[in-house]
């Protein structure tokens, strides 16, 4: 049994959130950055610390698996957010690694699945 609607609705903006419909898949080499990319992961053992990477990770990036982002900065700001990360991080305890990918290296990025990246979030309507 699948949790899909009987009925192809067309995947955007408004109906991406709704329960039961999944996005096709995100393909990062279709998407156009403004800076270098960076994909932060992180592995937190303590879960007061691993709350606070998550929302530093989500002020500077997009959450596109549990504990991965994707980060479009500039040198200077990814600088500044990885100084934040070593600050809250145990080094004894927690992993976090950052790879920076070129432009050109995007556009051979694979993705398969259902893979999804929303867009930053700039309000919620109630």
């Amino acid at each position: 049994m699948t949790d899909m609607p009987d009925t192809e609705e067309p995947i955007d903006d408004y109906n991406r959130y709704k329960i039961g419909i999944t996005q096709v898949g995100y393909n990062p080499a279709e998407k156009e950055f403004d800076h270098m990319l960076w994909l932060v992961a992180y592995d937190i053992s303590n879960p007061k610390r691993l709350g606070r990477v998550a929302k530093t990770c989500l002020d500077y990036g997009v959450r596109v698996e549990k504990s991965v982002f994707e980060c479009d900065l500039e040198e200077q700001t990814f600088s500044q957010f990885w100084s934040e990360l070593n600050k809250i991080i145990d080094r004894t305890e927690d992993a976090i690694v950052a790879y920076r990918i070129c432009a050109s290296c995007i556009k051979q990025a694979l993705s398969a699945g259902t893979l999804v990246r929303p867009e930053t979030v700039l309000a919620y309507i109630m």
